[in-house]
């Protein structure tokens, strides 16, 4: 091999052998980055004591995109690092502007439960029936409407306990055609009662308002024999005075759910509950 020929290659491997040469960085440079961080730590501290409102977020989220990128350039070596390296460092803030996006619109557009934002409210409020543990036309109209949203998934559109979502279940869904087998039995104020309380796998509609659980007790009886009539002792037990218009029954109350999460953030109350 000729002198020129080796020097040529000796020159080729020390240009690769410094492609990938770690670069120093200078005291200077590493002072300055450092100064920089302890800067936007005391910035990051000093906005979380001021309540910026909706901006909050922003702003936080902002001054960690720089403290991030800035370890990422200096600390990190992406400032002298190959290109695509930089490339994966910035895609990765593509992704997270991503995951961003859907999570703000799920904030922004799912709204409140029940109530406007930040308020802690009476649900439902007062009946819009009269003595609604009587069956009407209206209120088993109302009931049919509320059975198709809520549970003939399970029970099926006829009440025959064979919904599409049946098959996976066991005990099968309660087939409201049938008189026998009822626990809680076959009255108005009966099924009112498991649809506020629950009962085995039936889940709780206690978050329901009243009027949409009086007109599904009465829509869910009226698809199989007549339902047995409620006592006086019967309507006592769910506090009910029937020679009244309206059930006197407390209004739930509910909050927003971002209320809620800010309550839950409180390790008082996450113990509470």
């Amino acid at each position: 091999m000729s002198q020129h020929q080796h020097d040529k290659h000796g020159e080729h491997n020390g240009d690769h052998h410094g492609d990938h040469e770690h670069h120093i960085l200078p005291d200077r440079t590493a002072l300055a980055v450092l100064g920089t961080l302890l800067v936007l730590t005391v910035i990051t501290v000093a906005v979380s004591r001021v309540d910026l409102g909706p901006l909050n977020f922003t702003v936080a989220l902002l001054i960690a995109i720089v403290k991030a990128s800035v370890v990422g350039l200096w600390f990190m070596g992406l400032k002298y690092d190959h290109k695509e390296n930089s490339l994966i460092f910035v895609s990765s803030f593509l992704f997270l502007a991503i995951f961003i996006v859907l999570t703000g619109a799920d904030l922004l557009f799912r709204g409140d439960v029940y109530v406007k934002k930040g308020d802690l409210e009476a649900k439902g409020g007062k009946s819009r029936y009269k003595k609604a543990w009587i069956a009407t036309p209206e209120l088993l109209a109302h009931g049919k409407t509320q059975f198709e949203q809520q549970c003939a998934s399970c029970h099926g559109a006829t009440g025959n306990g064979q919904g599409p979502a049946a098959a996976g279940l066991n005990p099968k869904p309660r087939n409201f055609m049938a008189a026998e087998g009822w626990k809680n039995g076959r009255k108005p104020t009966a099924v009112f009662k498991t649809l506020t309380q629950g009962l085995g796998q039936m889940p709780v509609f206690s978050s329901l308002p009243t009027d949409d659980r009086w007109a599904l007790a009465h829509y869910v009886l009226s698809m199989g024999p007549a339902a047995d009539q409620d006592t006086a002792a019967d309507f006592a037990a769910l506090k009910i005075d029937p020679s009244k218009d309206q059930a006197g029954e407390e209004a739930k109350k509910a909050i927003s759910i971002e209320l809620a999460i800010d309550r839950l953030a409180v390790p008082e109350n996450r113990a509470q509950n």
